[in-house]
């Protein structure tokens, strides 16, 4: 008797942000290495006529961040910065700042022997320490990627979008997303691969962009 080969394990993916921890773990980080130092607060506010009107267009938002981005870590080394990013996720994971259903779903899938990757705009090495604090292990960690410069972290393109689908290919991660695990549409393309589709405590302009886009296939799972 022949037996047919085994399919590929399930493969879910995990937005961060908003699914797995509350809130921008990225923009909260990059405001406490701000706080840091009074010079870097100073020179943020003097940078504020430029700052302030790119962030209030969504085309030049991402200019923006990167030149707070640029203020906040210009001189601090890549080894320095990796150790307040574990700093940081240590204070990022406390309970109240976890989602707990998401979690258990993610816990279940390791158990059940599934892939796990963890898709982020978040920064690596930030985005890495936070799934290690929440000891989703082990799991792929695809995150945005930094360019550490004397003139500070230079962001390279978020992996967001039809980019976080495209990371994932790219990082030799071929099998078909069975689940995938947001809260934004701007995951749609993610969304629109996996065969599964949950949608984190969606805020109502994203849940009606993901309707439309996808009709009702896809559950939507309340964290309180």
């Amino acid at each position: 008797m022949t037996h047919a080969p085994p399919g590929p394990r399930p493969l879910a993916v995990f937005d961060l942000d908003g699914t797995l921890v509350r809130g921008d773990s990225f923009g909260h980080f990059t405001r406490v290495l701000l706080r840091r130092a009074r010079w870097r607060m100073v020179a943020a506010a003097l940078c504020l006529p430029i700052i302030g009107p790119l962030y209030t267009v969504h085309a030049t938002r991402r200019h923006a961040f990167a030149l707070v981005l640029r203020l906040a870590t210009i001189g601090l080394p890549a080894a320095r910065f990796e150790d307040l990013a574990a700093d940081f996720a240590a204070e990022r994971t406390i309970e109240s700042n976890r989602v707990a259903i998401t979690l258990a779903r993610a816990r279940a899938h390791l158990a059940a022997g599934d892939r796990v990757v963890v898709a982020t705009s978040c920064a690596d090495p930030l985005a890495a320490a936070i799934c290690r604090e929440l000891g989703l292990t082990p799991v792929d960690v695809i995150a945005s990627r930094l360019t550490p410069s004397r003139a500070g972290m230079r962001p390279l393109p978020a992996c967001r979008g039809p980019r976080k689908v495209a990371r994932i290919r790219a990082a030799g991660i071929t099998d078909p997303i069975t689940h995938a695990y947001t809260d934004s549409s701007v995951d749609l393309p993610l969304l629109a691969e996996a065969t599964h589709r949950y949608l984190i405590d969606p805020a109502p302009p994203h849940l009606t962009r993901i309707h439309t886009r996808l009709g009702p296939n896809y559950q939507v799972l309340r964290s309180r």
